[in-house]
C-alpha cells in the first residue's frame, strides 16, 4: 500500500486524472456487465447501469456513447507492445518462432487480466452480437498495426500470410490463457502446445 501511494504520489496531475477516469470507466463497465448477467440484457438500460454504478445518466454519457459500448469487452492486446516485442527479436529468426516467443511473454502477463474479464466473456457468449463491436475494435487497433510489422519479417510472403500468422498467434495465446484459467496449467506450456499444433497443421 505504501508503495502504491508512493507511485501515485509521483503522478502528474494529468496522469492522475487519466488514471481516475480509467478506473471510473472500468467500474461502470463492471456494473453494466454484472447487471446484464444477473437481470438480462434488456434490463441493462443506461438508467439501471447508472444506478448500479452510483452515478447519474449524464455522467454515464461522459464515458460511453451508449450502453452497448459499456457492455462490449475492450481489446486487451496493445498493438504498440506487440510490435515492440516483435521488433526486438533477431532479424534472422523465423517469424513463427518470433511470434511464439512474443505470445509466451504476453500470455503470462495477460493471464490475470483475462481472469478479471470472465464476466465480459460470459456475456459475449450469451449475446454474440456484443462481440461484433469488440471484433471491429480488435481489427482496427490491433490487426492492422501488427500485420504491418509481421509483413516486414523475413519469410513472410504477403498480406494474407501475415494476417493468418497474426490471427493464429493471437488465437493460440487466448486459447492457452483460457485453458490455463479453467484447468490451472502453465500458460506458457499450453501456448507451446498450441503452437506445436499449429506447426503440425492441427
Amino acid at each position: 500500500m505504501q508503495l502504491l501511494r508512493k507511485v501515485q504520489g509521483m503522478e502528474s496531475p494529468q496522469q492522475r486524472r487519466e488514471r481516475r477516469r480509467a478506473e471510473r470507466r472500468q467500474a461502470i463497465r463492471k456494473a453494466a456487465v454484472r447487471l446484464a448477467l444477473d437481470e438480462g440484457l434488456e434490463a441493462a438500460t443506461v438508467e439501471a447501469i447508472s444506478a448500479a454504478a452510483d452515478i447519474s445518466p449524464r455522467t454515464f454519457f461522459n464515458y460511453f456513447a451508449a450502453k452497448e459500448e459499456a457492455l462490449a469487452m475492450e481489446p486487451v492486446w496493445r498493438p504498440e507492445e506487440l510490435v515492440g516485442l516483435l521488433e526486438s527479436r533477431p532479424d534472422d529468426e523465423p517469424v513463427f518462432q518470433s511470434l511464439q516467443v512474443v505470445m509466451r511473454e504476453l500470455a503470462e502477463r495477460l493471464r490475470p487480466v483475462f481472469a478479471d474479464l470472465q464476466p465480459f466473456m460470459e456475456l459475449r457468449a450469451r449475446h454474440p452480437e456484443l462481440a461484433a463491436r469488440a471484433r471491429a475494435a480488435d481489427e482496427s487497433k490491433i490487426f492492422n498495426t501488427i500485420i504491418g510489422a509481421v509483413r516486414s519479417r523475413p519469410g513472410v510472403t504477403g498480406a494474407m500470410h501475415a494476417r493468418l500468422l497474426v490471427i493464429a498467434s493471437l488465437g493460440s495465446a487466448m486459447s492457452a490463457i483460457q485453458e490455463s484459467l479453467e484447468g490451472g496449467g502453465s500458460v506458457q506450456d499450453l501456448l507451446d502446445e498450441a503452437f506445436t499444433l499449429l506447426e503440425n497443421g492441427l
